[in-house]
């Protein structure tokens, strides 16, 4: 049992915490719970249930994928969870997570918008790989597809889930998490874009070319900081019950991004377009990747949580397993950090002045 968690659940090194919209926007249902004041066990439950209802459907998502992709990742060279399995074992294992997530997800079909909100999810995740229609290998199109399926579908599914029907802010948070992961996919399409290129295989950056990749990347990134701005704007004039001395509890948060952002536009103009501001690149621990990821799905999350707390001690336990999650209880992850790292370069600049 421990093996078959690890190999399925735990595949690519628990890539089902890592690659998981609710996971990275986390901060979406904490502040659903201060705007609603919803502080109750209900909700911590809630909570509970729906990570592990979006751990088991994203996992229902990519274990179908890989299903889908066997014969071309092993022309790619590429791992694939079911490259020693039958095909009969293979689907079978996809239907035992599709089902986990069918009866973690039964908590919240009173409301209808979220059962008609799944049943596309599901369509679209299954149909994003399998044939006849496998809406991957066409182009732009598979490239809004599977933003859809891993993104964009899943945030309207915890709005339904949570029964926060506000528009305009349904929008915009949207709107970020749609950036966010259109950057996360097109930076996937031109890591691979060599492999896709040799297969055949039909993605956006293949059709359109790598230089139309990259600048639609380059935009991407951008879009998503906007856009986080407007939800953390948003976050300031919808929660003006946040209060201490007179200040707004939000403030210091929206400084803190605005400074993030300021130094990384500034760092932008000085070095010019050549200056590599890719956040993905792997174990990079600068400003670019504490802005877009580091700053949304660790530091946002932690500081309403914390809020919440404050409100009621039952978050406390949400607030203990997002420290276990996140690994904020590690030293060594806290020295390497990107603020870290600026202090120690800033006192050896003041201790070379002085």
């Amino acid at each position: 049992m421990i093996a078959f968690i690890h190999r399925y659940l735990g595949w690519r090194d628990w890539s089902v915490l890592t690659y998981n919209s609710i996971a990275e926007n986390i901060f979406i249902i904490f502040f659903i719970g201060l705007r609603e004041e919803l502080f109750s066990t209900s909700f911590v439950l809630d909570f509970f249930v729906f990570f592990l209802f979006s751990m088991f459907s994203t996992s229902y998502g990519y274990l179908i994928n890989d299903f889908a992709d066997r014969e071309l990742d092993a022309k790619h060279g590429k791992p694939n969870t079911f490259e020693n399995d039958s095909s009969l074992k293979a689907l079978l294992v996809v239907f035992i997570f599709g089902g986990i997530s069918l009866a973690l997800g039964l908590r919240f079909v009173k409301s209808q918008l979220f059962l008609c909100l799944w049943v596309g999810w599901v369509f679209l995740a299954t149909f994003y790989s399998l044939r006849p229609l496998r809406l991957k290998e066409k182009g732009v199109l598979g490239l809004f597809a599977v933003v859809g399926a891993q993104r964009v579908f899943p945030i309207l599914i915890t709005f339904a889930a949570f029964r926060y029907y506000e528009l305009s802010d349904i929008i915009t948070f949207t709107c970020y998490v749609f950036f966010r992961g259109l950057s996360s996919d097109l930076n996937h399409q031109m890591e691979d874009y060599q492999k896709d290129l040799m297969t055949g295989t039909d993605t956006y950056a293949v059709e359109n070319g790598l230089r139309k990749a990259r600048k639609a990347f380059r935009l991407s990134l951008e879009l998503e900081k906007v856009f986080l701005i407007l939800c953390l704007l948003i976050m300031y004039f919808k929660l003006p019950g946040l209060n201490l001395y007179g200040i707004s509890l939000i403030v210091p948060i929206v400084i803190s991004y605005f400074l993030l952002c300021g130094l990384g536009w500034m760092k932008m103009i000085i070095q010019g377009p050549k200056l590599d501001v890719n956040p993905f690149v792997k174990d990079r621990k600068d400003l670019f990747q504490f802005t877009h990821h580091t700053f949304p799905s660790v530091v946002l999350p932690l500081y309403l949580l914390v809020i919440l707390v404050s409100r009621s001690w039952i978050f406390v336990t949400i607030l203990i397993f997002l420290i276990v999650y996140r690994k904020i209880y590690s030293v060594e992850l806290i020295k390497n950090s990107f603020p870290m790292r600026a202090i120690r370069r800033v006192r050896v600049h003041l201790g070379d002045l002085f």
